[in-house]
């Protein structure tokens, strides 16, 4: 029977104090009573001796089972409350808003197999424009149709909503999607890049001091791109002029060998 049980049954029938016979199952260490002392009688006519008081029965016993009982009694010691980490008060500035990119406009021009992506203002390249004659000479010489056409522009920002994010690292990407999206279904392979806004296919930074002209460089899910200046720039250049042309004798027999 278990121990609680036990205990419940001898309340109910209104035991109080017991000690049990025997070693019960499943009970719980219990100290013997002390009994008390039993007198001596004194014998009549007799002379009274002092009896000592009597050990109390099973002493020894008793004891060693309290001693036994005490020594498997551990006392741990209360666990100390945490105490709490001091709280360092922090100062939570406001993230900074990125800078808007001023507005630009660029035009997609298609030239046999080579891409044309030029920097020009609003609205563009005209049919009798200088900068489109001297767009036709640099097509001549490298042995491109003389007759390009425009294919698509690029205005940004994308609308005129203030909440927009309009930092260069917005339109980096979104120049990126245009250009991938455009030419997925031309044979382009190689992209021609004139001003300083083409540069965004490369990445949102725009140093002045790290200028990519007069080298090629490889566009992720693009054709690889050269980098020329502005043609109003190369109009007022001769030297601008001389390394492109130094630039493009290197290049092209990319858009040769596809014609």
């Amino acid at each position: 029977m278990q121990e609680s049980i036990r205990l419940d049954y001898l309340a109910a029938i209104g035991v109080v104090g017991w000690v049990p016979r025997q070693p019960l199952p499943h009970a719980a260490f219990r100290i013997p009573p002390e009994l008390p002392a039993v007198p001596a009688e004194a014998e009549p006519n007799t002379e009274v001796t002092a009896v000592p008081a009597a050990k109390p029965l099973g002493a020894p016993k008793a004891a060693a089972a309290v001693a036994s009982a005490r020594a498997k009694i551990v006392v741990r010691p209360a666990k100390p409350e945490p105490v709490p980490a001091p709280v360092i008060a922090q100062s939570v500035e406001p993230a900074a808003r990125p800078v808007p990119l001023e507005s630009f406009y660029l035009q997609l021009w298609m030239a046999g197999p080579c891409a044309l992506l030029i920097e020009t203002s609003e609205p563009g390249l005209e049919s009798a424009s200088p900068g489109l004659r001297l767009l036709k000479d640099i097509l001549r010489a490298v042995r491109l149709p003389q007759t390009p056409h425009l294919y698509a522009d690029f205005q940004w920002p994308l609308n005129r909503n203030p909440q927009f994010d309009r930092s260069a690292s917005a339109a980096s990407l979104a120049l990126q999607a245009f250009m991938q999206a455009r030419l997925e279904s031309e044979p382009a392979v190689s992209i021609g890049c004139f001003g300083a806004y083409p540069r965004l296919l490369l990445g949102p930074e725009l140093d002045g001091q790290n200028l990519p002209y007069g080298r090629e460089e490889a566009l992720e899910h693009l054709p690889p791109a050269w980098f020329a200046p502005d043609l109003d720039t190369l109009m007022n250049s001769s030297s601008s002029k001389a390394q492109l042309w130094q630039q493009l004798k290197r290049i092209m027999s990319r858009w040769q060998a596809a014609q």
